[in-house]
């Protein structure tokens, strides 16, 4: 679009890592010099309570630069540590007074730049070896989630979110896709669907791995986007952590008893750990759940309800689910096994004091 220019803005990118089951903020504010996060900055008119509970760290990182092509850019970096076990690092190119075509293929370089997520783990990761005393069971996981968001401030000259929608619609599509490429008449409209628009001058589109936001009040929009990254994450760990378990009791369920298992109970050590697993899970999901509530704000509720929709957080929860009533099964059928067991065992015990008693009965003859 020639003449179009983004007068201010910004290129957002998160990735979130698991690092433990819980972490202590107050013991990693004084491991790391981390402050606490000014969370939701209240930009529209929301009740009090619309707030981080407890609200995450914050730690400025300094500046990351990445060599893209011929050029050098330079990006801030800051991460956030949330209480449940998560540290997200944010990668931030402000821009000012750039070309539109331009920032669309800046982004879409960024985007697939291996650099990018390499520079955020390394981050995370030295992060969490000045922190990890203050972990709770420790690890840094291998998996990753990023997301990113393309803001723009305004636009010169300045246009309304319809007509930047109107005007631009193959260019956001490439930024929502991080395709290259001109989209067929058909797909068009399938990537654009669900614009959320407030005001006149604002607009929000998301996809699977990537949102477009023009608001002159982005703080929260970004915010909100970050906190469901983290989300996600949270959900693929379980997954994760659920498979594994599933995989393992299943061989449970397959082994036989032998003479030994009359001396001590097969099922204990596997009943144990499910009940640690279901546990564990359902109080990470709770406080995942809960530590940010944003049913207060329309506007805020409509982007999140739209992005989980967009990134398939549902279909992330109803696996998990599966996945725990599995579990649950598993444990149902141990469980009864572990009681057929103990009753053996103790009819065993009665037949042999019986006998025992015989015996002794006829040898006092």
């Amino acid at each position: 679009m020639s003449g179009l220019r983004v007068a201010s803005g910004h290129l957002f990118f998160f990735f979130a890592y698991d690092v433990g089951f819980d972490i202590s903020l107050p013991q990693a504010s004084r491991l790391s010099e981390a402050s606490e996060s000014p969370g939701l900055a209240g930009l529209r008119p929301v009740p009090q309570h619309l707030q981080y509970r407890p609200k995450p760290l914050l730690l400025p990182s300094g500046a990351v630069e990445l060599r893209v092509e011929t050029s050098t850019v330079r990006l801030e970096a800051a991460v956030k540590i949330f209480d449940f076990g998560a540290l997200s690092v944010v990668l931030c190119l402000p821009v000012r007074d750039m070309p539109w075509e331009e920032y669309v293929r800046t982004a879409l370089l960024l985007a697939g730049e291996p650099g990018i997520e390499e520079a955020a783990r390394g981050i995370a990761s030295r992060l969490f070896e000045r922190i990890r005393p203050a972990v709770t069971r420790p690890g840094f996981a291998d998996i990753a989630e990023d997301y990113s968001v393309w803001h723009v401030g305004v636009f010169s000259p300045e246009m309304t979110g319809s007509q930047a929608l109107a005007r631009l619609p193959q260019d956001i599509a490439r930024l929502l896709t991080l395709e290259q490429g001109v989209f067929s008449a058909e797909a068009l409209p399938d990537i654009l669907r669900g614009p959320i628009r407030y005001f006149e001058n604002d607009l929000i589109l998301s996809e699977w791995n990537a949102a477009f936001l023009y608001d002159r009040r982005f703080q929260d929009t970004v915010e909100v986007l970050e906190f469901l990254n983290v989300q996600m994450l949270e959900l693929r760990f379980f997954d994760r952590v659920l498979h594994a378990a599933i995989d393992e009791m299943g061989d449970e369920l397959h082994k036989r008893r032998n003479f030994l298992s009359l001396l001590h109970d097969p099922y204990e050590t596997p009943l144990r750990k499910l009940s640690e697993i279901k546990m564990d899970v359902s109080m990470v999901r709770e406080r995942i759940t809960n530590v940010l509530k944003i049913a207060g704000d329309a506007y805020l509720a409509r982007v999140y309800d739209e992005a989980r929709r967009k990134v398939g957080a549902e279909r992330w929860e109803g696996t998990i689910r599966d996945q725990l009533k599995t579990l649950e099964d598993i444990y149902t059928i141990l469980n009864n096994r572990a009681a057929a067991g103990r009753a053996e065992t103790l009819e065993m015990i009665i037949i042999l004091l019986i006998a025992l008693e015989i015996v002794m009965g006829l040898l006092r003859r």
